[in-house]
C-alpha cells in the first residue's frame, strides 16, 4: 500500500492507523503547493492524503482509515458490533464536522491564507463555534468511544492538536487526553514518517 502525503497535514490519520494495525505502508510525499511538482497528489483537488492499494485510488482520510479497519477486522479498534462502531462512528462524524470545522476555518485564517484574505470577524466565529464544540466532549472512559483506543481517537486527537495551535485551551482532561494519545508509539512513528517532505 502506498499513501500521499505532506507534512502536517491530515495524512497523518492514516499513517497513524496504519500504525496502529501494524500494516506495512510506503509513502510517496507530494509537492503540494508548487507550481510545478515533482510529485503530485492523484485526488481529484490535488490534495492529501489519497491510498493506493493494488492498483486502486481511495481518497478522503476517513473513507481511508475505514477501510483499512474493514479489510483488516480491527476488532476493538473499529468493532464489529452494531452499538459499539456507532458510538465509534459518532465520534469520528463529530471531529469531522462539529469541531474539526471551526477549527480548519481558524487554522486557514491564521495560519494558510495570504494576509489580504485572512478574517478577524471570521476568526472570531470561528474561535467560539470551536469552543462550544470543545465544551460538548466529555471524556467518560479513558478513550473517546469507550475502555479501548479506536479510530475515533485518532481524528479527536489530531483536532485538537489543531485547536491547541490556534490557541483553544483545553480543559485538564483533555489535555491528558491528547498527551495520552500522543504518546502511543504509533503515534510517534506515524509523525516521523509524515513529516518527511518531498
Amino acid at each position: 500500500m502506498k499513501v500521499y502525503t505532506f507534512p502536517k497535514s491530515r495524512s497523518l490519520r492514516v499513517l497513524w492507523t496504519l500504525e496502529e494495525l501494524k500494516l506495512d505502508y510506503e509513502t510517496c510525499p507530494v509537492d503540494l503547493f508548487s507550481p510545478e511538482p515533482a510529485v503530485s497528489s492523484p485526488h481529484p483537488l490535488r490534495k492529501v492524503p489519497v491510498l493506493e492499494d493494488k492498483g486502486h485510488l481511495i481518497f478522503e482520510t476517513a473513507a481511508i482509515c475505514q477501510y483499512l479497519c474493514e479489510k483488516q477486522e480491527a476488532g476493538v479498534f473499529y468493532p464489529r458490533e452494531p452499538l459499539a462502531r456507532a458510538k465509534v462512528n459518532e465520534w469520528l462524524s463529530f471531529s469531522l464536522t462539529d469541531l474539526e470545522s471551526p477549527v480548519w476555518t481558524l487554522l486557514k485564517h491564521k495560519f494558510l491564507l495570504p494576509e489580504a484574505l485572512r478574517s478577524p470577524a471570521v476568526v472570531e466565529t470561528a474561535f467560539a463555534d470551536a469552543a462550544k464544540a470543545l465544551n460538548a466532549v466529555r471524556l467518560g472512559s479513558p478513550w473517546i468511544a469507550g475502555e479501548h483506543f479506536t479510530l475515533a481517537d485518532i481524528f479527536l486527537a489530531h483536532t485538537l492538536m489543531w485547536a491547541q495551535l490556534c490557541g483553544l485551551v483545553l480543559n485538564e482532561a483533555l489535555s491528558g487526553y491528547v498527551a495520552s494519545c500522543q504518546q502511543r508509539s504509533p503515534y510517534a512513528a506515524a509523525l516521523e514518517r509524515n513529516n518527511k517532505s518531498a
